[in-house]
This record gives C-alpha cells, sequence and structure tokens, in this order.
C-alpha cells in the first residue's frame, strides 16, 4: 500500500464534538469515536469520518480526521426523509471515503448499510459494540426487522468484532456464537494540577442524557430528601424521535428545590467545569456500554455511587458502590457525604485505575493494532 491506510468511520453526529462547542450535542459514542479516531490518526492512518451536515465545508480538516458531511439530521420530508437525505446522501458519502477498512459502532440499521458499502468496494469492515443491549439476541433498541435483519448482517459479515467489556464479550458468544476482542473505551487524561479533591468536594453531580433509561428521577428524589445537600445536573436533551420531556420534568424539579440545579448539554470541552467543586458522582441508568461519565469523573479522580457496574469494576477496584436499588443506591451516597476521607481514597484509585486500563495510549494503540490485523490479512 502506497499511502497510509484509510480508516472510514460513520458517526452521525460527530461533528459538534469537535465543532468547539458550535453544536450543542455529545452523546457517548460520537465522544469515543472522535478520540479513537484522533489515537489512529496520530499512529498513521488516514481517518476519513462521515458526519451530518451542520453547515461546515465538506472534507473538513479538524484534529488530525477529515470529515465528510452526508445529510442535515432534521434534513428532509418526513415519512421520505430516510431515502432522501439521510440514505442517499450518506450512501454517497461513504463511498466517497473509499476506505481500506470501514468502521462503525452501535446497533443500528446503519451498522448494514456501512458494512453494505465496505463488501461492495471488496473492503474491509469492524464493528464495535455501543451498548449492552447491542449483543442480546432480542436487539432491544433495534427497531422494525428490516434493521434487526441490517444489523445482523454486519454482526456476521464483520471482520471483527470489538466489545467494550468482557460481559459482552460473554454474551456476543452465547446469544451469536461470534467472537470478539475486548478494547475498553478511553479517556483522556487532564494533568495532575487538574485532578480534583473530592474530600473537599461539597456538591453531588449527574451528568448523563435526559432519558427515561437513565433514571434521572432518582437524582431529583435525592435532591428532594436531601435538602442539605448541593446537587447540580446536566445532560444531553435529546432530539426525534425522543422528546424533552424528562428534560422538562429535572427543570421543573430545580425550579421547586432550591439545592438543585439543572441544565442541559455541557459542551465536552467544558466537563471538567462542570465537575469542578464536586464530592461524588451519582450514576443513575440501569444499562450502558461503559459509560463515559464515569471515565470522565474518574480521571479526575472522583469516585461514583452508580446504578449499573461495568464489569464490577466500581465494586471490585473500590472506586465507589453500586446499587441498583434506590434505597440502598441513597444510603451508599448518604454514607460517601458524610466520609471525606472515604471520597479521597476511592478517588485516588479511580484515577490510578484510569491511568494503567483506560489511558488513550494504551487503548489507541489496541484498536490500531486490531485494524492492521485486519487489513494485513
Amino acid at each position: 500500500m502506497t499511502r497510509a491506510p484509510r480508516v472510514g468511520i460513520f458517526a452521525e453526529f460527530l461533528y459538534p464534538i469537535v465543532s468547539g462547542g458550535q453544536v450543542p450535542f455529545a452523546g457517548g459514542i460520537e465522544v469515543q469515536l472522535s478520540h479513537l479516531g484522533r489515537g489512529l490518526a496520530r499512529r498513521g492512518f488516514d481517518v476519513r469520518v462521515v458526519t451530518c451536515d451542520y453547515g461546515q465545508p465538506d472534507r473538513l480538516e479538524v484534529d488530525g480526521l477529515t470529515l465528510h458531511k452526508a445529510y442535515p439530521p432534521a434534513g428532509g420530508i418526513p415519512a421520505l426523509r430516510f431515502f432522501h437525505p439521510r440514505l442517499t446522501r450518506g450512501l454517497r458519502a461513504l463511498w466517497g471515503v473509499d476506505a481500506d477498512v470501514y468502521v462503525f459502532r452501535g446497533g443500528s440499521m446503519w451498522a448494514g448499510l456501512v458494512h453494505a458499502v465496505a463488501r461492495a468496494r471488496g473492503r474491509r469492515f469492524v464493528w464495535m459494540t455501543g451498548h449492552d443491549h447491542d449483543v442480546l439476541r432480542e436487539l432491544p433498541e433495534v427497531r422494525g426487522p428490516r434493521d434487526r435483519w441490517l444489523v445482523q448482517r454486519a454482526m456476521r459479515g464483520a471482520d471483527a468484532i470489538v466489545t467494550q467489556t468482557r460481559a459482552q464479550q460473554a454474551r456476543l458468544r452465547t446469544d451469536w456464537s461470534l467472537d470478539s476482542t475486548v478494547i475498553m473505551n478511553s479517556v483522556p487524561l487532564p494533568p495532575a494540577e487538574r485532578v480534583l479533591d473530592p474530600g473537599v468536594g461539597r456538591e453531588l453531580v449527574w451528568l448523563s442524557t435526559y432519558r427515561a433509561v437513565k433514571r434521572p428521577e432518582w437524582f431529583t428524589r435525592f435532591a428532594e430528601r436531601h435538602p442539605d445537600i448541593p446537587c447540580r445536573m446536566a445532560g444531553v436533551v435529546p432530539g426525534p424521535p425522543h422528546t424533552d420531556a424528562v428534560f422538562k420534568t429535572a427543570l421543573a424539579a430545580a425550579a421547586r428545590l432550591p439545592n438543585l440545579a439543572a441544565q442541559g448539554t455541557v459542551p465536552f470541552e467544558r466537563v471538567g467545569g462542570f465537575l469542578s467543586g464536586a464530592a461524588l458522582f451519582a450514576h443513575t441508568s440501569s444499562a450502558e456500554g461503559f459509560p463515559n461519565t464515569l471515565l470522565e469523573c474518574w480521571a479526575r479522580g472522583l469516585p461514583a455511587v452508580s446504578a449499573f457496574d461495568t464489569d464490577g469494576i466500581v465494586e471490585r477496584e473500590r472506586l465507589g458502590a453500586c446499587r441498583d436499588d434506590y434505597d440502598a443506591w441513597e444510603a451508599e451516597i448518604e454514607h460517601r457525604m458524610a466520609d471525606a476521607a472515604l471520597r479521597r481514597e476511592e478517588g485516588r484509585r479511580a484515577r490510578a485505575w484510569v491511568e494503567a486500563h483506560h489511558a488513550p495510549e494504551v487503548i489507541h494503540e489496541a484498536l490500531a493494532n486490531l485494524l492492521r490485523q485486519v487489513l494485513a490479512r
């Protein structure tokens, strides 16, 4: 190969991550793909990303990535927009990338469409999980038989599959008889002088997406029951087909509770500022892949009380606590908010854990090696 190996990534909503806060949206998958793309670019890959058209120039170069724009996120006539502009422009952009290996993360129809483009061009395809539900036999997050067929086709036709956790790897093998490579999510490591001291922090913080599955009502309930503890929440306000009803409920709770503040999306580059002054991170979702928010907190030395424990890491490594029952979850938060020394020690272990297991140098090199192996076959 006379040129650098070219990687084509399809990520509809990645542009907001690199827009410098101009477009206020950030999802976990997009954050991870932006990290991975930059890491691959630093390792000699030509990384092309197909993303939605927010008015940015086509083939915009940002941080080593070349962005090919597809369709406007809300463009087109309802009921017809699936065919045009989404399908027509999305496939055209993918074809124009002309990648040696195409990559898609998550369980949606685009997994199958990206796989189809790769096969039509005679190129490689790598599928990456984005959520625990992606490996379940019933594919609970995938709508309709057409989309399920496309996802299954991508999974079975992939040249390699990357799972985020050992639990996903085991479930994929049980439900689908498919093998995978575990590559955990990465997180940028703030310098030591920007690591928090949760022992002096006073606030309980929540950072997620305002969707029912994330259970933000756990956090607002805690704030109502503990008027002496300052509580702050922020998160992505989802667009169609979801509604902003959950966000409005959180705003209504904040309006009546003096100790609760609620806001919308925090741009990725301002997450550190949002977490400043925190004593503890509250995670309420009942199902995840590998939560970026936990990694962001751990990287800053902030422990967490979670309702979901990826591969048992929180409990096993003593980075906080995990309880999937509200009363037990609340009790763990109360215990830590009253014990500064415990928060400080758990925060120290959390920072050490991400340094050893989630540093970009470790994760990005692992993915680069996998792609080199796929391309060499």
